[in-house]
């Protein structure tokens, strides 16, 4: 079976699940929504759906890019002047706390402010990938190393031409499990506060016991993460070029 043939069966393998289970225990729509339920519920929204998944699409968007750069930038200033030692028990440090148990902090801190949901996913992600580069960054190829050496070439001042490059080729597995860190941290501060969002529809709908929208939002989310991830695949690949 081809690879893309595989890859089309797992994404609806999840809905073909539902189905069966749905249909053969006879499980009504108020503890397993069906279709004919998530229809009702995407016409009765109508495009104030669009506007909700708009939303968390563009903070998690936002905080994403914003933790990779950070987290990125922060890691070669820290090699660049030596600063790794200093830095990396305070990130570890921070790193332990769940990143979920930081969005209360960021609530309190900036209210309902946008600002507050960018800095809180820029952090959950940056200071993963921050750790991912610093690993990368303390494990250089012996054989580039020799040859710097050899023609005098100063290592840690090789911070575009040598180092960012090879930050970039290692850095998908980091990225893609950041994705769907960012998405989680969006859903819940729009959960705890928010006006519009994936997270505040979901948080409203819980008070009301609509399980069919619910549901529909967990769904968005899923092919949100789906198309991310396909999306952020073909970034590297273009980026990358000299793995090919």
């Amino acid at each position: 079976m081809r690879a893309r043939t595989q890859h089309i069966i797992g994404i609806f393998l999840p809905v073909a699940l539902w189905l069966a289970i749905k249909y053969a225990f006879h499980i009504s729509d108020r503890y397993l929504p069906g279709p004919g339920s998530l229809w009702a519920a995407i016409t009765d929204l109508g495009w104030s759906l669009v506007l909700h998944t708009g939303a968390t699409t563009i903070r998690a968007a936002i905080g994403f890019a914003g933790g990779v750069a950070s987290g990125i930038a922060v890691a070669l200033l820290a090699f660049r002047f030596r600063l790794i030692p200093l830095a990396m028990p305070t990130a570890n440090a921070v790193r332990a706390v769940p990143a979920l148990a930081t969005v209360p902090f960021f609530l309190l801190w900036f209210g309902f402010a946008e600002v507050g949901r960018y800095l809180l996913v820029a952090l959950g992600l940056g200071l993963n990938v921050f750790v991912a580069c610093v690993d990368v960054l303390q494990r250089p190829r012996e054989q580039d190393i020799l040859n710097f050496r050899n023609f005098g070439l100063p290592v840690e001042r090789l911070i575009i031409a040598y180092w960012l490059p090879l930050i970039v080729e290692s850095l998908l597995p980091t990225l893609r499990f950041g994705l769907s860190l960012g998405l989680s941290l969006i859903v819940v501060s729009e959960m705890l506060g928010a006006q519009y969002g994936l997270g505040y529809l979901m948080q409203t709908s819980r008070a009301t016991f609509s399980l069919n929208v619910l549901m529909l939002c967990a769904f968005l989310l899923g092919a949100l993460a789906v198309l991310g991830d396909s999306l952020l695949r073909k970034a590297w690949s273009a980026i990358v070029t000299w793995r090919h």
